[in-house]
């Protein structure tokens, strides 16, 4: 089997020099450079992006995304305020709080990985569901979990019993021109509107961060 290696995208990337990192790495002197070595409370979407967002770094390119009609590339400054935005949106329309459980339901995009952030920014548990998933593996997770709020798009929405799911209480749909009604919300118009500014919120380093369902006909 011949093996490709991909070729080293060309910029100011954020590891140099990987050999020379892989030599002098050291677990004792990274846990200095986490928020919990100074105040014993961590926010993981906080030491993934904002704190980089604060240094030099910001206008280092933290995400790239290409697609057959999109192409592009964010900075950890753009991550960080865009997540704040995702993050505002949950809270304020989902009223999302620390320790919920917030599923996304949708295809990679820019937009899961926005929602993601903020909405673990808010302390909630996030669940990914593989976008393959039908209808009857999308209820088990969501009625299992009893999830609070579901992120997905008009066409998944599909897949989704709403009927069958009373925890559920806010479905917002990532996309353009869609239909509200019932538990349906628009994100998109929320998102464009919504503030860069979010409250973080702190958390201990056992508290739940992600409930990720194992592969399977059970998933629990």
């Amino acid at each position: 089997m011949k093996v490709e290696t991909l070729p080293v995208i060309k910029g100011e990337n954020n590891l140099p020099n990987y050999d020379e990192a892989y030599a002098n790495f050291n677990w004792e002197e990274v846990n200095k450079n986490f928020t919990w070595n100074e105040t014993g409370r961590v926010n993981m979407a906080y030491e993934a992006i904002d704190k980089h967002a604060k240094s030099d770094r910001k206008n280092k390119v933290a995400l790239y995304y290409q697609d057959g009609s999109r192409k592009e590339k964010y900075t950890f400054k753009e991550m960080k305020d865009f997540s704040n935005k995702a993050g505002n949106v949950l809270k304020n329309y989902g009223d999302v709080e620390k320790g919920d459980r917030v599923f996304i339901f949708m295809p990679r995009s820019p937009e899961l990985y926005f929602a993601l952030l903020g909405a673990v920014k808010l302390g909630a548990i996030v669940g990914p569901l593989f976008e393959a998933f039908m209808e009857g593996a999308v209820r088990d997770r969501l009625e299992d979990s009893e999830a609070k709020v579901l992120i997905t798009t008009p066409e998944l929405l599909e897949r989704v019993p709403l009927n069958d799911l009373p925890a559920l209480k806010t479905v917002f749909l990532v996309g353009d021109n869609v239909e509200e009604g019932g538990k349906t919300v628009a994100f998109n118009p929320l998102f464009e509107q919504a503030s860069k500014e979010l409250h973080i919120e702190w958390l201990g380093r056992e508290d739940g961060l992600i409930l990720h369902y194992t592969s399977g006909s059970t998933g629990k």
